[in-house]
């Protein structure tokens, strides 16, 4: 079947997603699971854990809303088996970013645009992970690609539908497309009072649509985006998972993303300052993102991963700023950029897809034969840092679960700690008030922990023998350590 060159492109671009998604065996950020698939598992089957923010109701449900659906089918034909669970969002995740590049393509209508893209690292790490920042990229280039640019033939705006329901997913994506709005509002020839009230009507539609779901999936009126804006505010949240730097984003951030992209991206700003005429859409991104990074700097709490929606526009400007260079010096020097370029997103990528925090996944397909072939009535202890690991959606039986957690003092107790930092403040303290001199306390069946806590533990391990020791990290985090341990009780 002869296929048309814009329907290979997207083939080419779906299958080279889909098999990203066997190809990328790690774990990123708890927010991969416990802000999409575990809370679709919970709403689809029954059962399942709500980390605070989903107590707290400042997440909308859009993004797992989408993926329970997925879970319900697969119920209703009985394929909900654990593998299909974990490998089938992410497939759909991998298509709806496929799309997204390929919509980015037919916008730019520049191949090294899309080659670049597709072999960032970091892109090809995320891009078929249940993340919200990865569903708000493949959407952003989506919205991109039918954006109403002053000097192109797009004159409706059918690209604010996907930005308000970003916005609803994920309220940050409004300082993205605040200026971006902005733009079109000053340089559309039409009627000003009449587009405003275009604006409006669709973002009404977006925020009640989000708001019934909230509320249906909730059972109460709800209304995320606020909840999201006044629990930040008053408590801080972020900060209670890091600070960096103000100038993180740009000595840090953007340099790990880009790898050598980042001083061909600095090289693009100059170009783009000095022949700002001949650089339009580029000087307008290059506004988006200098307003962003601006305004995600002044929040203490930041991550790689929050710079994603920004990645293609910056992967835009460096492929279509052209330098005035000599036809030769061009040739080799393309020659060496290009074999720099693949080099130096290869092995970052093969070590982050294949070999770093694998063993949180490794993790759970053993406690899940374990539970299946064994016993069934398991009761599993996972004396780790909070949400380190997935949980019901990769073990997929109904057991009894106890993990450490995190959450924010909401009720403003003096001094107060939370369990995780108190348990590892002092592990045996902890385990001989919730279990050793606990007479209601049932004796867990398995027990998860780090190497680095394992040793500090050993009294209360005494009675378990260790059946597995993964590899985690080379490169551990606080309270992480380089291996996991899997404990049975002897």
């Amino acid at each position: 079947m002869h296929l048309s060159r814009n329907n290979k492109v997207l083939s080419i671009l779906i299958l080279w997603r889909l098999i990203s998604v066997f190809l990328v065996q790690t774990a990123h950020v708890p927010d991969e699971y416990w802000q999409s698939v575990e809370v679709a598992h919970r709403f689809a089957f029954g059962y399942g854990y709500l980390t605070w923010e989903w107590i707290a109701k400042i997440r909308s449900y859009i993004y797992p809303f989408l993926i329970s659906i997925v879970y319900q089918i697969l119920k209703l034909v009985s394929l909900d088996h654990v593998t299909i669970l974990t490998v089938l969002p992410r497939m759909l995740q991998a298509i709806i970013s496929a799309y997204g590049e390929y919509r980015f393509y037919k916008w730019t209508r520049n191949k090294w645009t899309l080659y670049s893209l597709c072999l960032n690292w970091y892109w090809y790490y995320c891009a078929t992970r249940t993340l919200i920042n990865t569903i708000e990229t493949a959407c952003t280039m989506i919205a991109l690609s039918i954006f109403p640019w002053r000097d192109s033939n797009i004159k409706n705006i059918n690209f604010l539908w996907i930005v308000g329901f970003l916005c609803m997913i994920r309220p940050t994506a409004a300082i993205i497309w605040l200026p971006l709005c902005l733009y079109h509002l000053c340089t559309s020839s039409e009627d000003k009072l009449l587009l405003i009230c275009r604006y409006s009507i669709i973002c009404i539609v977006c925020c009640l649509s989000s708001i019934l779901l909230d509320t249906y999936c909730y059972g109460t009126l709800v209304i995320s985006p606020w909840q999201f804006f006044r629990i930040n505010v008053v408590y801080s949240i972020g900060n209670l998972y890091g600070t960096q730097h103000l100038l993180w984003y740009v000595f840090c951030g953007l340099p790990v993303l880009l790898g050598i992209y980042y001083i061909v991206f600095l090289l693009c700003i100059w170009q783009i300052i000095k022949h700002s005429v001949c650089f339009h859409h580029q000087v307008i991104m290059l506004i988006v993102i200098g307003w962003t990074l601006c305004v995600y700097s002044l929040l203490s709490h930041k991550e790689f991963r929050f710079l994603l929606p920004l990645l293609p526009m910056i992967i835009y400007i460096c492929t279509s700023c052209t330098f005035s260079l000599n036809v030769k010096f061009a040739k080799i020097a393309r020659k060496i950029f290009v074999a720099l370029l693949v080099i130096s997103n290869i092995i970052p990528g093969f070590y982050f897809c294949i070999i770093h925090q694998r063993g949180s996944l490794d993790a759970m397909n053993i406690l899940h034969k374990e539970i299946v072939n064994i016993d069934n009535t398991s009761n599993i202890l996972f004396l780790t840092p909070c949400h380190a690991m997935p949980l019901y959606s990769h073990l997929h039986v109904n057991v009894s679960v106890r993990i450490l957690t995190c959450e924010p003092n909401f009720k403003n107790f003096t001094n107060y700690v939370e369990e995780a930092d108190a348990f590892f403040a002092d592990p045996m303290y902890w385990l001989n008030h919730n279990y050793i001199n606990n007479k209601n306390a049932i004796t867990p069946t398995h027990v998860v922990t780090f190497d680095s806590t394992s040793s500090r533990i050993s009294q209360f391990l005494k009675h378990y023998e260790l059946i597995s020791k993964l590899f985690y990290s080379h490169f551990p985090e606080s309270n992480y350590g380089k291996y996991i341990y899997i404990y049975k009780h002897k």
